[in-house]
């Protein structure tokens, strides 16, 4: 009689538990809408790469997604808008940074690959700033030194 009640009892946890599990789904990755109007990124991009890459645009450029993508009335994003010269400029950097890895470092391999395994990127110019400085430059009050003087002629 006592093995009957803990084998009543063992079977009764068992259906608990496979009822539990039964109605319970197992957990999925969020699934992301494929990116529309990719002209550099691949077509087959990850998700993971992809906000990896925006990610590192935005720090190397000081930008925010409204920088080059345009924002619906509703708050939302449209990513696949071309119609912020932004995102066109963008676009050309990208094809710019792609072929200096590809023609000085030999960087192979479709954007992502390049971008991965890059030497020049973004924060190569821009050092965090939306335009890349075009001379050094000095604080204020300090005079920048003269160029340094010809090589000696030799008799």
């Amino acid at each position: 009689m006592k093995y009957r009640h803990q084998f009543l009892a063992l079977l009764a946890i068992a259906l608990i538990l496979s009822l539990g599990m039964a109605f319970t789904r197992p957990s999925q990755q969020p699934q992301h809408p494929r990116p529309q109007n990719l002209k550099v990124l691949p077509k087959d991009i990850d998700h993971a790469s992809l906000i990896k890459i925006m990610h590192d645009f935005s720090e190397a450029l000081d930008f925010r997604c409204v920088n080059c993508h345009v924002a619906k009335p509703n708050g939302d994003m449209d990513f696949a808008s071309d119609a912020k010269p932004e995102k066109r400029e963008a676009r050309e950097m990208m094809r710019m940074m792609k072929k200096i890895n590809r023609k000085y470092f030999g960087v192979k391999g479709n954007f992502v690959d390049v971008y991965m395994n890059a030497k020049i990127t973004c924060y190569s110019c821009h050092h965090g700033q939306s335009h890349p400085a075009v001379a050094a430059s000095h604080p204020e009050g300090q005079q920048q030194l003269p160029p340094p003087p010809p090589p000696a002629s030799r008799p």
